[in-house]
C-alpha cells in the first residue's frame, strides 16, 4: 500500500480529504492511496476509480 499523494500539478479530478485537506488524483495507477488521516482512500486508473470513506469526508474538485 503506497500513502503517496498524487502530484497536484495534474489536470483532472482530485478527492479531497475534508479532515485533513490532502488531495488525490483520481488516476492512482491501481495503488492504494490514503489520505495523511486516512478517512479517505481512491485506488484507480483509465478502466475504473474506486474511492473509500463515508461520502461526507471528502469532496470531488476539478482542477
Amino acid at each position: 500500500m503506497s500513502n503517496k499523494i498524487a502530484n497536484k500539478t495534474k489536470k483532472g479530478i482530485y478527492y479531497k480529504c475534508s479532515h485533513c485537506e490532502d488531495e488525490i488524483y483520481w488516476n492512482t495507477n491501481k495503488k492504494f492511496t490514503e489520505c495523511k488521516c486516512k478517512a479517505i482512500y481512491v485506488d484507480g486508473c483509465e478502466d475504473y476509480v474506486r474511492v473509500g470513506g463515508d461520502k461526507k469526508d471528502y469532496e470531488e474538485i476539478f482542477k
